[in-house]
């Protein structure tokens, strides 16, 4: 017998009401406590959940495009507004151009800085790669980012692992008991144990993806060669032909 799987918002919900021995919502938006008190801690929560972790399925990649106006940190010589539905950004590569003119044949991972503007959070490069103050390039540089988003199917818990939903339906049993309940210390607790099984959904989302090599240290392999210790005095350590 194979097991329920995806679970929608209303499922986590349910699950969450049924644990802590809650009347279970009928249809969404009804207007109940429970639903009212569940879908605000569902929203909330999962929002963090996404932003806290680089889940391949609510990742996307974008092109971004350079602003006229340049930035007011003088260090950077080009501006960037982010796309609305960015919450995370996983990586920031500038166009082969630019990375030719810095030593590279493909386009490289650049370094950025996020900074707020009156029309939003901009990503703001050096793309002449030299101290500042830069030059504003005549052509500004075509910046590619990886991001977490916020909007679309992507990012829905329909497409959450198993053990990510089980976290996401535990803080909704901590905002039960919060608000609905009003146990704070028992809510406290379960919010302790969604954030455990957070950190397990982490660990077994990367368990899938490609390894990594380790970096090999010739600090830490020269540690593990037993060498003899070094002799002080005239031929050992005291002097005596012995230890101490």
């Amino acid at each position: 017998m194979s097991f329920q799987w995806p679970s929608s918002k209303i499922d986590v919900i349910n699950s969450a009401l049924t644990s802590t021995g809650d009347n279970i919502v009928t249809a969404a938006d009804n207007g109940s406590d429970e639903w009212n008190i569940c879908s605000n801690t569902y929203e909330t929560s999962l929002a963090y959940i996404m932003e806290s972790h680089g889940w391949g399925y609510a990742t996307q990649v974008a092109v971004l495009q350079p602003s006229p106006t340049p930035p007011q940190d003088s260090n950077w010589d080009t501006a960037y507004p982010l796309p609305n539905d960015c919450i995370h950004i996983i990586w920031a590569k500038i166009n082969q151009d630019v990375a030719s003119a810095l030593g590279s044949s493909q386009p490289v991972l650049t370094l950025y800085k996020i900074m707020g503007t009156p029309t939003g959070p901009v990503l703001v490069i050096n793309a002449q790669g030299g101290p500042p103050p830069p030059n504003p390039p005549q052509t500004p540089a075509q910046v590619t980012i990886k991001y977490i988003s916020n909007s679309g199917a992507l990012c829905d818990s329909t497409n959450g692992t198993p053990t990510m939903i089980v976290a996401l339906q535990t803080y909704v049993m901590s905002g039960i008991y919060r608000a609905l309940h009003e146990d704070v210390t028992e809510a406290d607790r379960v919010y302790q144990g969604a954030e455990r099984l957070l950190q397990q959904a982490r660990t077994r989302y990367d368990q899938q993806l490609p390894k990594r090599q380790f970096f090999n240290s010739r600090i830490t392999a020269s540690r593990r060669i037993r060498r003899p210790w070094p002799q002080m005095g005239n031929n050992s350590w005291g002097g005596s032909n012995t230890p101490g």
